[in-house]
C-alpha cells in the first residue's frame, strides 16, 4: 500500500538496543548501541552529573528524565549520515571521556527525537553495624575492597 510504505519511509528511529548496559564498572569502556533511522543530523551530548548536589536536594534516585536545562555537556558531537530514510542501522557509540566514576546522561538529538541513556560508572557499596557509638559502615568498591577513604 502506497500510504503504507510512505509512513515507513517517514517513520524516524532513534531507540536503544535492548543488550545496552546500564552499570560499567570504574575501569570499563563505555559503548552504546543506537538503532537509527531516518536520522540526517544526529547531536550526540554527554553530561556529568554531580551526584552528590543531586541526591542531597532531591533525596532520590537520579533517572534518565532528570532535567538537564540549565547544564553543559561536558561532551558534544555532530554525525551526519547519508542512510536510505527507509534503512535501519545498528551503530556502536564508544565513550572515551566517561573514564571516571560517576553518574552521566547520554543525549541522542536527531529528526525531532530525542533518547536518553542513564550510564553508572563505578559503584560502591556498605556493610553497616551497631557499634558502641552508634551504627558502624563499612564502605565497600564493586570488587568488595575496603574504601578506606570514602565518607558518608
Amino acid at each position: 500500500d502506497p500510504e503504507d510504505l510512505k509512513a515507513l519511509k517517514e517513520r524516524v528511529i532513534l531507540s536503544f538496543s535492548p543488550s545496552n548496559k546500564e552499570f560499567f564498572r570504574s575501569d570499563e569502556p563505555v559503548s552504546i548501541l543506537l538503532d537509527i533511522k531516518n536520522i540526517k543530523n544526529l547531536i550526540i551530548r554527554v553530561f556529568e552529573l554531580n551526584t552528590f548536589n543531586y541526591y542531597a536536594k532531591y533525596k532520590t534516585e537520579i533517572d534518565a528524565s532528570i532535567n538537564l536545562d540549565g547544564l553543559s555537556a561536558t561532551w558534544e558531537k555532530l554525525e551526519k549520515y547519508d542512510i536510505p530514510p527507509l534503512r535501519k542501522i545498528r551503530k556502536r557509540f564508544e565513550f572515551p571521556q566517561i573514564d571516571k566514576p560517576g553518574v552521566f546522561v547520554v543525549e541522542f538529538i536527531g529528526n525531532g527525537k530525542s533518547s536518553r541513556a542513564l550510564i553508572k560508572k563505578g559503584k560502591l557499596d556498605f556493610i553497616e553495624k551497631p557499634g558502641p557509638a552508634g551504627h558502624e559502615f563499612v564502605i565497600l568498591d564493586e570488587d568488595g575492597k575496603l574504601r578506606k577513604k570514602a565518607l558518608i
